[in-house]
């Protein structure tokens, strides 16, 4: 049976009944601390939070810490010191940012954390299901290999979240379910391609029957991919992000499976939400975006006659889920919108 999924099933996921936008008189302002603004993710996601900023009558003031823990937390500060409505956090330490995030609360401006989970009272998380999408992209790696070879994995940095979640998903299922893979090596690259470049090509050096590679965001996978055929190497990749660049990789089977949150739509998501609670809206500390699984038809088909069957997004389908997001998260839509639930 196909387990392929629709643009429009997927859509309706996250839509909920349309109601009219409140009207504000003032015009909230927003503050975002980004790790860094030139990555091509954080990229797209500025670009598609300020549609949102506009969509939603807000100001948004972007930042970047440029990988710097100290410059993070120092944006924060005078985020807090200006006063702005709310403020979103990109961080690159959960743990090194809640003392500013403690500040924040008790100025009584709402902090988001994206994509994070951090324990500091009462911030909001912008969060996604990353262990078990994570855990999906190493059954479908491992199964694409016979479940047995040699694998690297990619990640961003130790100590922020969605980082350390990904990898734990990846690791911990490749140890419990396929003994016959070995994780050959486990490189931080602070989100850089060239640095996922270099990673690549010590794996390959030392190990010439290196398999696959698995990356906790998808610019690590196309940093990876390009030293890989330099060097001749016929790699599978298994990937995280949705990113329209994979495409190619996805539709040659060389990307066995990727994970939709969609740069757009997570800017676009953020910006929503906190535009949302500088209104005043009432939300769970903890809000999901509904993710999707991206493969081809006959890469699904090949993973489903090995025995492992996925509800999935082609990748053209899912580059029309990927450009929804007013759709999806506009102002029209009513608060539930916001989050797909645990």
């Amino acid at each position: 049976m196909s387990r392929k999924m629709t643009l429009a099933a997927a859509t309706l996921l996250s839509l909920g009944t349309a109601i009219p936008a409140v009207a504000q008189d003032d015009v909230p302002t927003l503050g975002l601390a980004a790790i860094d603004l030139q990555n091509s993710f954080f990229v797209r996601m500025r670009e598609a939070g300020d549609v949102a900023a506009e969509e939603y009558g807000v100001n948004a003031t972007w930042q970047s810490a440029e990988g710097s823990l100290e410059n993070q937390v120092g944006i924060i500060e005078n985020f807090i010191n200006q006063g702005v409505d709310a403020i979103l956090i990109d961080p690159l330490d959960k743990n090194a940012v809640i003392p500013v995030i403690k500040q924040a609360t008790d100025a009584g401006i709402p902090v988001i954390t994206m994509g994070n989970k951090v324990e500091a009272g009462e911030n909001y998380g912008t969060l996604y299901p990353d262990y078990e999408n994570m855990s999906m992209v190493a059954r479908a790696l491992a199964t694409a290999m016979g479940g047995e070879g040699k694998v690297g994995l990619l990640v961003g940095a130790r100590g922020n979240f969605v980082s350390d979640t990904r990898e734990a998903g990846f690791t911990e299922t490749m140890a419990e379910e396929f003994p016959g893979i070995e994780i050959v090596g486990i490189e931080p690259t602070n989100w850089d391609a060239a640095t996922a470049a270099n990673a690549a090509q010590t794996w390959l050096t030392a190990n010439p029957d290196l398999a696959g590679i698995a990356c906790i965001s998808d610019s690590m996978c196309l940093g990876a991919d390009s030293v890989a055929a330099a060097m001749g190497a016929d790699l599978l990749y298994g990937g995280h992000d949705g990113d329209a660049e994979m495409v190619e990789l996805l539709d040659s089977g060389k990307m066995v499976i990727d994970v939709l949150t969609g740069a757009y739509r997570v800017g676009y998501w953020n910006i929503a939400v906190a535009a949302r609670l500088a209104k005043g809206e009432e939300m769970p500390l903890d809000l999901f975006m509904p993710t999707y699984f991206i493969t081809s038809d006959d890469t699904a088909a090949m993973l489903a006659e090995a025995g492992l069957e996925i509800d999935y997004l082609t990748p053209s389908v899912a580059q029309e889920a990927a450009m929804g997001y007013s759709e999806q998260l506009g102002p029209d839509l009513p608060t539930s919108a916001m989050t797909a639930g645990e």
